[in-house]
């Protein structure tokens, strides 16, 4: 697993994504810091899922003229330049706080272009036996960034002050595009890569991931377990559990920061063993992802039952395996049964469905908080993972059949 390619990927990714969270911090504070406003600074997130979401619907039109490779290098090369002007703008960000939301999401956009990318080049950099420890080790990873990025970001921005984390941050992205350049294969590899470069035009356009949703078994029980998932995941937004923390745990608000502290440790331990147990169990993914799924439903009714602080850390905390085993079980079998010159497409496709179906649920579980209290959202969640279970159970049943058709076209 540990070739030049990987390690490139995984060392560049890494950067970046701890770049990405750096950037968020010191926008919300310089943001904050001009305006004053909780509307402004809560527009952040929203114009970053936005952009990402347009970026993943564009993402196909470059695929036909680019390898994944030269799409890392330039949207994170982008990124970079975009991050530069970014630092510059900061301090006179009172004149022009409208760009800054604008080249955040421009950043955002290009990050679209980037995650269906350096998933579907996971197949392509590491050995099929290895496909899921890869995954795992990338999930882990992006876990352990995201926790330690917000603890540090935070303090860091308190202490050197907004330019000066931005302008740290651009020279980790400029590390992180170098890294890119490494995840393109040797000349000599070239005739033996499924580069995009190969295909044939004219069966690839921007409908191709959408159409192969619809027409792919396997990918479309995934696309329906995921908008399910994707649909209980909003109650793990602050908007309800910082609610559900004051009312029904009767905590402060440092709780809401210990329960998501709880949850992302308990994520970080789950990919860790799942990456032990890699080689046992990715011979029986569909068996992890069912697990995995009821795990998750249970232990989020759990949490909702729960009325002792204590115990909603335990609940939070164990929460993390369930959703790691059953998302990179379902990432790993994605990747195994869609044609690699095909796989950038449904990626790009799938990610826009997520981001939509997570935005609208936002709307619809705050809307079932307001009208049956906080709790209830918590259930409702629970009961739409054990919905999703039934495809996961689907894709069970027909696993030995979609991989076999896989086979016979390979």
């Amino acid at each position: 697993m540990w070739n030049r390619r990987f390690i490139c990927l995984w060392g560049g990714q890494t950067l970046a994504n701890l770049g990405d969270v750096f950037y968020i911090v010191a926008f919300i504070s310089a943001i904050y810091a001009v305006t004053g406003s909780v509307m402004y600074t809560s527009l952040i997130p929203v114009v970053i899922m936005t952009a990402q979401s347009l970026g993943g619907l564009t993402a196909p039109l470059l695929f036909q003229r680019m390898s994944l490779p030269q799409m890392l290098v330039l949207s994170q090369g982008v990124k970079t330049v975009l991050l530069a002007v970014a630092a510059l703008v900061v301090p006179i960000a009172g004149e022009f706080v409208w760009m800054l939301l604008v080249l955040g999401a421009a950043i955002a956009f290009m990050d679209g272009w980037a995650n269906p990318a350096r998933n579907a080049l996971v197949p392509q950099v590491v050995e099929p036996a290895e496909l899921m420890r890869a995954n795992g080790w990338l999930a882990t990873s992006d876990q352990t960034v995201f926790f330690a990025g917000w603890a540090a970001g935070g303090l860091l921005v308190a202490t050197l002050g907004n330019g000066i984390v931005l302008w740290g941050t651009v020279v980790a992205y400029l590390v992180a595009t170098i890294a890119m350049l490494g995840v393109a294969p040797h000349r000599d590899m070239e005739r033996i890569e499924p580069v995009q470069a190969k295909r044939d035009p004219a069966k690839t356009d921007w409908s191709t991931g959408w159409m192969l949703i619809r027409d792919n078994r396997l990918v479309r029980l995934i696309t329906a377990m995921d908008v399910l998932i994707g649909l209980s995941s909003a109650v793990w937004i602050a908007a309800i559990m910082l609610p559900f923390v004051l009312q029904e745990l009767g905590k402060g608000e440092e709780w809401w920061g210990y329960l998501n502290a709880s949850y992302m440790l308990g994520s970080i331990a789950g990919g860790a063993l799942l990456l032990a147990r890699s080689q046992k169990l990715r011979q029986r993914l569909p068996q992890w992802i069912i697990t995995g799924t009821i795990g998750a439903g249970a232990v989020t009714f759990c949490f909702g039952s729960s009325t002792d602080p204590l115990l909603a850390l335990f609940f939070s905390f164990a929460l993390g395996p369930m959703y790691q085993m059953q998302m990179i079980s379902k990432q790993t079998l994605l990747q195994q049964a869609t044609a690699a010159d095909k796989l950038p497409y449904v990626l790009s496709a799938k990610g826009t469905i997520d981001s939509l179906i997570f935005g609208g649920s936002a709307l619809v579980m705050g809307t079932v908080a307001e009208w049956l209290g906080t709790r209830a959202v918590y259930f409702l969640s629970a009961g739409l993972l054990a919905a999703a279970v039934l495809f996961a159970w689907q894709l069970r049943q027909q696993h030995p059949m979609i991989m076999e058709e896989k086979e016979g076209m390979a």
